[in-house]
């Protein structure tokens, strides 16, 4: 059996480089947050901003390219 992860929809490019721009965005206030010595709410958002889109970079995967061979 194989389980397809992803959307049956190709995201655009412009959709993908947003993305991208996101999380670079998200691990720079991080990195700045850490050096800055901010407070663990702070940095505990920041961190779940990273993880945020890494997920959303991860769901514009096209369905061919994420397998799970069962």
């Amino acid at each position: 059996m194989t389980i397809s992860i992803g959307s049956s929809q190709a995201p655009s490019a412009w959709e993908t480089h947003a993305a991208w721009l996101r999380l670079r965005e998200d691990c720079s206030r991080l990195a700045t947050d850490v050096v800055a010595g901010a407070d663990d709410g702070e940095l505990h958002a920041d961190r779940t901003a990273v993880l945020e889109s890494r997920d959303a970079i991860a769901r514009m995967t096209p369905p061919g390219l994420v397998d799970v061979l069962i």
